[in-house]
């Protein structure tokens, strides 16, 4: 066996998880200034969906080119996101309060969760969309929807890949120093990577009747 053959099993193993090591860095280092961590779930889904896809070009250049191709949609989508979550989690902290004081309020109360669980479910898809289609940014949150509910097997897959380990991380104090490791050279970009697969099954049959596409394709 020739290990240093690009063709090589190995050699294709140790050159994906470098590419999900330098995508993870990159990703965390542009979601510090914290309104850009939508930009930066792009961008790390542009790479990822391109590495399933079996494209192997820079990850840095490939992270940076999709990071800024599509900085104002995602910044956007991020910031509306984050002030419905922030209003619908107050909304929601306070009908828990007010839960046992009338049958209004938990109605409110199942409306509010139900919110949340959608909001989540768009949030899920949203960035991987933008990376992989142009469209305005109301059409690109309706198909996200539309991707959601009419592929929901996946959509629950993708919901316990993505928050799953997140909570889990959580759970045990003593080991919170191995999984923030974990999370920093790998977590992020392993769990965007085997989204992906999901996702690019679901997007490829809408990428291949692209006929002119707006944005580096996935291809």
């Amino acid at each position: 066996m020739n290990l240093l053959n690009e063709d090589n099993v190995v050699h294709i193993f140790l050159s994906r998880i470098g590419d999900l090591v330098v995508a993870n860095l990159l990703f965390i280092v542009c979601c510090i200034p914290i309104v850009t961590i939508g930009p930066a779930l792009t961008a790390l889904y542009h790479c990822t969906l391109r590495m399933v896809k079996g494209n192997d070009s820079s990850t840095a250049k490939t992270f940076f080119r999709a990071f800024k191709q599509n900085f104002f949609q995602s910044l956007v989508v991020w910031l509306g996101l984050l002030l419905v979550g922030v209003i619908l989690f107050l909304n929601l902290r306070f009908l828990i309060q007010a839960q046992g004081q009338s049958s209004y309020g938990k109605i409110l109360f199942y409306m509010s969760g139900a919110l949340i669980g959608l909001l989540v479910i768009t949030a899920l898809y949203i960035f991987p969309v933008i990376a992989a289609f142009a469209n305005t940014i109301g059409n690109l949150l309706k198909n996200s929807v539309l991707f959601a509910f009419m592929h929901f097997p996946s959509t629950l897959a993708m919901a316990v890949i993505t928050i799953l380990p997140m909570f889990m991380t959580y759970q045990d104090l003593e080991l919170m120093p191995l999984y923030a490791s974990c999370w920093f050279f790998f977590g992020f970009a392993l769990t965007a990577y085997i989204d992906s697969f999901l996702l690019y099954r679901i997007f490829r049959p809408y990428l291949e009747k692209e006929e002119a596409p707006q944005k580096e394709e996935l291809k």
